[in-house]
């Protein structure tokens, strides 16, 4: 059975845009994500630049981008699974923590100017592995906050929540890095997950209560008839699919950021910090705008038609050589991004039975996992013939991709 809130509601649902918010379990999730997600926006464009700046190579970039997601091809199947069996908030507190302290590693890497941009591959690792546990415990305590019926508006809340706070967090990166350098970036990064790790085990959410079935299956045995049913039926397969793609040929466009702001565009590091905040504007508007359309009924054609959107956008990206120009195209992906992804949570979640809620966010995480082919390829085409012809390359074959699911994607559209 899924965790319950005290304060969920007997009657039926509110109405409103904000009625989500109105939940003290929720609230308390909301801001504490966007404290530990002040903390990843900032250490992920630490990281970027760092190895950067240390290699000068784009395919070593990529890779330290490469592996926070693909630990989730062999984790994240088990990560649903537990979310779906264990106390949601400890498993947030618990990622937290493993966060602050491969925070403090990259502290010790950056005081100490190790030229090996390994050391820093194996810590981003760890945290590939645990937001493999922190993402389906995330969006299935969502729901569980709010009560029955106003899973997606508080998705979509929660979205506004962490986009926003994208924006002030590449900002406040690129502002401290250019200024102090990595090491104080590592450190707030580490402090802040530090108070994340607190605030996560004190969400006032009730005890899970295991159904029997629970009990006597193993986590392999829940991992294995979860990925079955996931593969049975047909919606969740086709959302699973696109998101795999789009993973790979989109979302991978932000382990080339630091390429395209050095090479591409000439600019330091606040300038990354102001590209990459950009995106996060462009966020915090999509997810303002799910938050609008919340009731709106053909979910399945939206999610195609920002796909093609998001691929005319990093297309446009790779195209683009001035920096105004760029800020403008990459606030519009950031929008398309911040859609897709809370429409996938969504949207999955709503096509599975309630107690499968954390294995088919799962099964999203294992999706995703794979977007380290797209980060790998835009890595080498980028050494190979420019960061240009290489997101070209992936924005024009998403273009595809979206046309071939509205063309093909019965189930998808009818979502």
């Amino acid at each position: 059975m899924p965790e319950s809130t005290q304060d969920t509601p007997q009657s039926p649902p509110a109405t409103g845009l904000l009625r989500a918010a109105r939940h003290r379990p929720f609230r308390q999730l909301w801001v504490t994500s966007i404290v530990s997600n002040f903390a990843t926006w900032m250490n992920r464009l630490a990281v970027g630049w760092f190895v950067l700046d240390q290699t000068g190579s784009a395919l070593l970039t990529t890779v330290s981008y490469t592996v926070q997601s693909a630990p989730g091809i062999l984790v994240a199947p088990f990560g649903g699974a537990l979310a779906d069996r264990l106390q949601r908030k400890f498993l947030l507190a618990l990622t937290a923590g493993v966060e602050c302290g491969v925070a403090v590693g990259l502290a010790f890497v950056a005081v100490d100017r190790i030229e090996s941009v390994w050391p820093v591959v194996l810590l981003v690792g760890l945290t590939g592995c645990a937001n493999t546990l922190k993402t389906p415990a995330t969006q299935t305590l969502i729901p569980d906050t709010v009560g029955p019926g106003e899973g997606m508006n508080g998705i979509a809340i929660y979205s506004v929540g962490i986009r926003g706070v994208g924006v002030v967090g590449a900002l406040s990166g690129g502002i401290l890095l250019e200024s102090h350098g990595p090491v104080i970036v590592f450190s707030a990064a580490a402090a802040l997950f530090g108070i994340a790790t607190i605030g996560f085990s004190r969400i006032q959410v009730a005890a899970k209560v295991s159904d029997s079935e629970s009990v006597r299956n193993s986590v392999f045995q829940d991992t294995v008839e979860g990925l079955q049913t996931l593969i049975r039926l047909t919606t969740v397969r086709s959302l699973l699919v696109l998101a795999l793609l789009i993973e790979i040929l989109c979302f991978s466009f932000r382990s080339v950021l630091p390429v395209v702001a050095k090479n591409r565009l000439d600019l330091d590091e606040s300038g990354l910090g102001a590209l990459t905040a950009m995106g996060g504007f462009g966020s915090l508007l999509g997810a303002l705008a799910l938050v609008a359309l919340t009731e709106y009924a053909h979910k399945g054609r939206m999610l195609i038609v920002v796909a093609g959107i998001y691929g005319l956008g990093v297309l446009s990206l790779g195209a683009s050589s001035e920096v105004w120009l760029s800020f403008a195209v990459i606030t519009c992906v950031g929008l398309a991004a911040a859609i897709f992804d809370a429409l996938q949570w969504g949207l999955l979640q709503e096509n599975v039975p309630d107690e499968m809620r954390g294995r088919a966010v799962g099964g999203w995480v294992f999706a995703v996992g794979f977007g380290w082919i797209g980060q790998l390829t835009l890595g080498a085409i980028s050494d190979a013939y420019g960061v240009q012809w290489a997101l070209g390359l992936n924005g024009g074959l998403a273009v595809l991709v979206a046309i071939g699911a509205y063309v093909t994607g019965r189930a998808l559209k009818e979502a």
